[in-house]
């Protein structure tokens, strides 16, 4: 039957039902078009998409690294986060290729007599390591002694390990040298960067003495499993073509050729080198554009670790592009044309300038080991200066030019190549009429598919055409949910390579959907063989999805007395949530002192121990921290219980609030709307990346987060019971306590009043209702009094400002300057603000639960919803304030808003679940009769099955989302899974330790660091350097002191100066990162200056020192 059928009872209906019928039965059917519709433009777009995948993009393959004689080693002298590793060999010749593969159980960077040559810094932040990497290295060899060098970085266990094998080829023999006890290593800082040291990276030099260095003990249990490469390892091990080919006589070069692709090629990869810009076109169609000209890089680049993580030198030469080219190609002949533009003035340095259109390329095709150039030999190329028509598909007049003339390979060019070609100078298009091919095609077989399952298989069976039309749609239900899936976990780098499209995928989704198509045609037989006429189904199936797939729970008669039984008999209705919380508490709890304290921790830290001394919030320095009072009270009580030792006590109240939270926002969901959405919001907040990070701090961002929720439960029952005075008062009780919690909740504040106003209009002219009743204003006034005191002691209590910069602009001001980094905050993959570094914290994707969110607030309206509307209103009005009012940015402050969007997704994705149910119930039902004879709906147990698991995974897939790259989510998991995970705050502990053994009575501390943090981990901190930072600053007996640790700003590099000349023992603690970066650019101040050396280095911190005793 049609899911547009409708049967009424059969009695006197009145016109005005009759009408209301009527529409509701036309509202039906356009929703039932809709849907339908929608099914088949999702079965398409998920078909065009994986064949697009599958035949225009190379998919990424992983390749099992031969490691010949190489093992893994570490430096045998010390543990430390931060280990170096040299070997030094002499080459009589300059060899015509060479190629390092390496790994580590971490970071690594990799140089070759002194050249940074690459690291993988990047792709650990981002969770994709480890890896096995290949670099080429022949261009930074020389004849002679040459060094190979590596900086290897633990943020984990301080347990740096290398495994590297080099490769260096004369001619047809080559040459394997691999870590082994040969290798020098060290994990003293001052071993590797001894006194009197020219540069950062002197112990990269050949000229370097490592005399005192040790040579590395083998390692025989790796830290990190093994690892796959990424690349084809052919791209470094096949030499490069030792000549170019030109087209003289003009500026532009165009070449052309046939290359013939052997019928069990595996992979084809093209290299290629050219003096200008390269056009690349494959039968005809071009798919890439290379520039391989080196960029010289800006002065004065700040990196994160200064010249130890300096960026690709510049070098005098031209970049290798490299292709896999196998998708654009077919078995037999193919058309290669490129056009090579004149180059740009850059080649003059290099003494180019006489080569207008030079190029050097091979395409190189792999089967099992076997590689053959297909570029081979140079006389089947034709070139010419001037292109004519249709000269890219090899027609007979581009037979007829002339061959290329080959040249030796240009002496001031040295070619070398990156491990991937993803360069702001390269850009791979794809043709537009392959991809209009592709959706054209896809959308003809998946409407054929469509249409022959209606028309030929189903249309027996069902009683009108339209009928067997939706119900065929039905077929690519559990297909487009797999591939969803698959699409979702293709995030997941450490998933073997290729995947997910690859032929086998494929076969399985068309497989998937042929046994949908067989079952859904057995269930249309078998429901045919016992039809009869049904009865009206219950509404419970119209509207519920999940009342189909669980199994109904018997119902009490009677209330239960003691609370023990409520207890149970609510868990028997909700058990769905103590897998979550069985989940949560592990990895919420494990090893909660792992990550050390960071500056804003320690401004909590600081306030509650002043109020175990004095009473109130202040700072070592003095200064009243009015701010989150009731977090810093909690703190101050929780720590003069438990004790305030270590990093664990501290953290406990964000814990246990967050654990709380859970249950709190389930049953706040279902106490709106049902268990299934509560269940899916609960989860969703649950395993947040956000909320595993703040439960694990001391800081008030979890508690205001807890206090939003109070909010909205109790608001919404004050609403509700608006006559009572006892909820009204506890609802803006607990607004007062989140605002106390922390000051940022006032964006709610707008929020709950609007919200209130426009739920309690009843009067005749909409009149809120609750301005004509005391009991609401009246505590309201009360809470208004209570937030200006606590603004009126934040203005009283803070010193007089006397100086501005950028930090101290107004926190409140009207402005859309923070629209962009809120929208890229839901919606985007943010990369990485500052430079990369191993301790950095990555910002997870959201962009399925902030596309759920949206659409959770559009349906809230669209279908009149009161409570939605409720959420949804807040919601917006909350983010309003946040990103119109506020001015300061940052993750954080979205964060208390989290539960009130993942309740709005949650009930998004139900609400699109219940009406694919009711398009798909009319055709996946059974109609049967009871003992006593009465019609009932039934769905088998097979169909129950599917529904169940197709919903289990579509959960799972928003649920896995964010948290994907597992790699670093959550030390638990890591840990459980054996996978590598990292701190995300700086070792600042590791600092502390170090200055405890080697600090003297009346050594000076400076730091390049958060001043707070050295404070509290070396126990005292002088000076500080101040860029932009005024808010910081508070005059105290007429001295300029920053805020927190009472330290004395430098302000300009004479500053300095004067304390380095007041002073003979002197450390500087640095973070080798973003405040070094701040302190050294445009040249404010020389950092290090040149009497400092390097004594300590951990894998986000360093400390340097000058003293006359060493």
């Amino acid at each position: 039957m049609s899911v547009t059928s409708s049967k009424f009872p059969d009695m006197t209906l009145s016109p005005q039902r009759k009408l209301q019928a009527l529409v509701i039965q036309r509202a039906r059917r356009r929703l039932t078009s809709f849907t339908l519709w929608l099914c088949l433009l999702l079965a398409c777009a998920g078909t065009s998409w994986f064949v697009f995948q599958y035949t225009l993009i190379p998919q990424q393959k992983t390749y099992v690294p031969q490691w010949m004689d190489a093992s893994w080693i570490a430096a045998a002298d010390t543990n430390a986060p931060v280990a170096y590793y040299r070997y030094t060999t002499n080459l009589t010749t300059i060899p015509d290729n060479a190629f390092v593969m390496i790994t580590a159980n971490q970071v690594f960077q990799l140089y070759v007599n002194g050249i940074f040559i690459g690291t993988n810094t990047q792709d650990f932040d981002h969770g994709e390591t480890p890896r096995t990497y290949m670099f080429d290295a022949n261009v930074a060899l020389h004849k002679g002694a040459n060094t190979f060098s590596a900086r290897v970085v633990d943020a984990d266990q301080k347990n740096p390990q290398l495994r590297a094998l080099i490769g260096i080829t004369w001619g047809d023999q080559t040459s394997y040298i691999g870590t082994n006890a040969s290798w020098q290593g060290t994990g003293q800082t001052t071993l590797a960067h001894p006194r009197g040291t020219a540069k950062t990276f002197s112990w990269a030099l050949p000229t370097f003495d490592d005399s005192l260095w040790q040579p590395t003990r083998m390692v025989s249990s790796p830290v990190a499993p093994a690892s796959l490469l990424t690349i084809n390892p052919v791209i470094y091990t096949y030499p490069l073509p030792s000549h170019w080919l030109s087209a003289e006589g003009g500026q532009d070069g165009y070449f052309v050729r046939q290359i013939e692709v052997p019928e069990h090629s595996s992979s084809v990869l093209l290299r290629l080198i050219a003096t200008g810009q390269a056009d690349v076109f494959i039968n005809d169609h071009q798919y890439m554009q290379w520039n391989g000209q080196a960029t010289v890089p800006r002065q004065n680049l700040t990196t994160i670790l200064d010249d130890l993580g300096m960026p690709v030198v510049y070098r005098n030469g031209l970049i290798t592009g490299v292709y896999d080219i196998t998708p654009y190609l077919h078995k037999g002949n193919n058309t290669l044309a490129i056009h090579v533009q004149a180059p740009g003035t850059s080649t003059a340095k290099v003494g180019l300038d006489a080569l207008k259109n030079a190029l050097s390329l091979d395409v190189l095709a792999n089967h099992d080991n076997t590689v053959t150039n297909l570029a081979f030999p140079d006389d089947e190329w034709h070139a010419s200066t001037e292109a004519i028509d249709n000269w890219t598909q090899n027609s007979s007049a581009t037979m007829r030019w002339s061959p290329p003339n080959p040249i030796g390979r240009p002496g001031a060019s040295m070619a070398y190549y990156l491990p991937d070609s993803n360069t702001p100078r390269n850009v791979v298009t794809m043709p537009p009429i392959l991809i209009a091919e592709i959706i054209v095609y896809s959308s003809i077989a998946v409407l054929a598919g469509w249409l022959f399952m209606a028309l030929f298989v189903l249309r027996r069976y069902y009683a009108s055409r339209r009928a067997a039309l939706e119900a065929a749609s039905v077929i690519f239900l559990p297909a487009l949910v797999i591939e969803a899936l698959l699409i979702v976990l293709d995030r997941e780098p450490m998933l073997p390579q290729p995947f997910p499209f690859t032929g086998w995928w494929g076969l399985i989704l068309i497989l998937l959907v042929v046994a949908s198509a067989i079952g859904l045609w057995r269930h249309a037989r078998y429901r045919q063989q016992v039809q009869f006429n049904p009865a009206p189904e219950p509404e419970a199936l119209d509207n519920d999805f999940l009342t189909l797939v669980e199994d109904s729970l018997p119902v009490e008669d009677a209330q239960p007395q003691e609370w023990m039984q409520r207890v149970l008999a609510w868990l028997r209705l909700n058990w769905g949530l103590l897998p979550i919380m069985l989940l949560i508490i592990p990895m919420a709890c494990y090893n909660l002192g792992y990550e050390p304290f960071w500056q804003d921790e320690l401004s909590s830290y600081d306030a509650a121990r002043n109020i175990m001394v004095h009473g109130f919030p202040a700072f070592p320095s003095g200064f009243t921290y009015p701010k989150g009072e009731l977090f810093s009270y909690l703190l101050a009580g929780l720590m003069f219980i438990l004790g305030s030792g270590g990093n664990v006590v501290p953290r406990l109240i964000s814990l246990t609030e967050y654990l709380v939270s859970i249950p709190m926002l389930y049953i706040l969901t279902q106490r709106l709307f049902n268990r299934r959405i509560a269940w899916l919001a609960a989860a969703m907040l649950a395993f947040s990346p956000y909320a595993l990070i703040w439960s694990r701090q001391t800081r008030m961002y979890e508690q205001a987060q807890f206090t939003v929720i109070l909010v909205l439960y109790t608001l919404y029952r004050a609403i509700q019971q608006r006559e009572h005075k006892r909820p009204v008062y506890l609802a803006i009780t607990c607004m007062v306590i989140a605002y106390l919690s922390h000051e940022e909740n006032f964006i709610i504040l707008p929020a709950a009043m609007i919200c209130s106003l426009l739920a309690t209009r009843e009067a005749p002219y909409g009149m809120p209702y609750i301005l004509r009743k005391k009991h609401w204003w009246v505590p309201a006034l009360i809470a208004c009094a209570i937030i200006i005191i606590q603004l009126l002691t934040v203005y009283w209590t803070h010193p007089p400002t006397f100086a501005t910069d950028q930090s101290r602009r107004p926190q409140i001001q009207p402005s859309l300057d923070n629209l962009p980094y809120y929208v890229s905050l839901l919606f985007k993959a943010i990369a990485i603000k500052d430079t990369a570094a191993p301790w950095l914290l990555t910002q997870p994707w959201l962009i399925i639960n902030s596309s759920l969110m949206v659409l959770g607030c559009v349906l809230a309206f669209v279908r009149k919803d009161r409570r939605a509307r409720f959420l949804a209103l807040f919601l917006i009005i909350s983010s309003i304030t946040l990103i119109m009012i506020f001015t300061m940015e940052a993750d954080r402050y979205y964060y208390p808003l989290l539960p009130i969007y993942y309740i709005l997704g949650a009930y998004a994705f139900w609400s699109v679940l219940q009406q694919v149910w009711r398009f798909a119930r009319p055709h996946l039902t059974l109609n049967r009769r009871d003992v006593d004879g009465q019609p009932h709906v039934v769905i088998s147990l097979p169909v129950r099955m599917v529904l169940s698991a197709l919903a289990g995974l579509l959960c799972f897939s928003i649920l896995i989302f964010p948290a994907l790259p597992l790699s670093n989510y959550n030390l638990f998991i890591s840990r459980s899974l054996g996978l590598s995970y990292r701190h995300h705050f700086a070792d600042y502990d590791n600092v502390g330790q170090y200055m405890k053994n080697h600090f003297k009575k009346g050594d000076v501390v400076v730091s390049v660091a958060p001043a707070v943090t050295t404070l509290y981990y070396v126990g005292q901190v002088d000076y500080y350097f101040s860029i932009d930072r005024a808010l910081f600053l508070i005059e105290q007996d007429k001295k300029v002191i920053e805020t927190t640790s009472g330290s004395h700003p430098l302000f300009n590099q004479q500053d300095f100066q004067n304390v380095l000349a007041a002073h003979s023992r002197i450390w500087l603690i640095t973070d080798n990162g973003g405040y070094q970066g701040g302190v050294t650019k445009n040249g404010r101040f020389t950092f290090p200056p040149p009497d400092f050396r390097m004594v300590y280095e951990g894998y986000g911190s360093a400390v340097y020192f000058r003293g006359s005793d060493g």
